[in-house]
């Protein structure tokens, strides 16, 4: 996962760029103020060595647990074969929902869970009235690479064997699941299913060590979240085979790749990796639209329901799901 090839250049395309700054008011400058302390001393100190992923799992988890939820939609747990998934329905609808996302959790792929994300996936499933698939996908270390995808890639089938057809389902997720939507479009075509409609990812890591001409080095001490000693970590433990065809997401074919939405904030250390996927999807020809949040950290949107800026995001995302999917 570290040998990255050189986005092309193109003079035909140009990937659409919006930057939004903060919304105006008390509610979100003071909010803002107060998790990004919250978020620097109760959790990136703890995100990464010297602590263990059972450390790492807890701090999450707990951290989590503090994010309010929206109320508009149910989670049911449920299963799909062996894996345990979140089903989340709104609660106004009747029977089963025309339109579907199946969402890929964070954690750098050794943490996280579907219940650590509700507050993204309740929100995600009110906006959209779609059912939210959520799998609660295998970990590394216990369960090293292609596991993860292999999971997500079972539970997008599962989708549409429950008669979701693939214009009616998008893939979105964050940060390890940013790189999981990416790589489960790109799986299930490589394997003949039919493409999803849309892609949704939100600070994708889809290289776990910085890219060429960085600018993670300058983001780094206003992250409030993320430390780039955790790529170490995550990639022992992923033991990812470099001949793997499906191991460098960089060196993938992008020529299929369905529509896509990337968010990322301005202060996090993940940043080149969203403006690399959108370079290289619209390279390829393929529809991708960026969106960069002003002074906004990995993956804000989490805070749904406490800060208006993550209120917004998830609201664009669901209309950009909206805009591709059939009717």
């Amino acid at each position: 996962m570290s040998a990255v090839p050189k986005t092309p250049a193109t003079a035909s395309a140009q990937p659409v760029i919006r930057r939004y700054q903060p919304p105006t008011g008390l509610q979100e400058s003071i909010v803002a103020a107060i998790l990004r302390v919250a978020l620097k001393v109760t959790l990136k100190p703890f995100l990464g060595p010297p602590w263990p992923f059972a450390v790492q799992r807890m701090s999450l988890a707990l951290g989590s647990s503090l994010m309010p939820q929206d109320g508009r939609a149910n989670v049911r747990v449920d299963r799909v074969g062996s894996i345990e998934v979140d089903r989340v329905v709104p609660k106004a609808a009747k029977g089963q929902p025309r339109h579907a996302i199946l969402y890929l959790h964070g954690g750098a792929f050794v943490a996280g869970s579907p219940r650590t994300h509700r507050s993204i996936t309740r929100a995600l499933s009110a906006l959209t009235g779609a059912q939210v698939l959520v799998p609660h996908y295998r970990l590394a270390p216990e369960s090293p690479f292609p596991a993860q995808l292999d999971d997500c890639v079972q539970c997008y089938k599962q989708l549409l064997q429950e008669g979701y057809t693939a214009d009616r389902i998008s893939i979105a997720g964050d940060s390890a699941g940013g790189n999981l939507t990416f790589m489960t479009a790109i799986a299930a075509v490589k394997q003949g299913l039919p493409a999803p409609a849309s892609l949704v990812m939100m600070s994708p890591a889809l290289s776990l060590h910085p890219l060429p001409d960085t600018t993670a080095y300058e983001r780094v001490s206003r992250d409030p979240m993320i430390r780039l000693a955790w790529a170490d970590d995550v990639e022992r433990a992923m033991k990812v085979p470099a001949d793997h065809p499906l191991a460098n997401p960089m060196a993938q074919d992008l020529s299929q790749l369905p529509p896509s939405l990337t968010q990322v904030g301005d202060d996090e250390v993940l940043f080149d990796n969203a403006v690399w996927v959108v370079e290289r999807a619209t390279a390829a020809g393929r529809v991708a639209e960026l969106e960069i949040y002003m002074k906004r950290w990995h993956v804000f949107q989490a805070h749904a329901s406490m800060l208006p800026s993550s209120v917004q995001a998830l609201a664009r995302q669901a209309e950009f799901m909206k805009r591709h999917w059939a009717v």
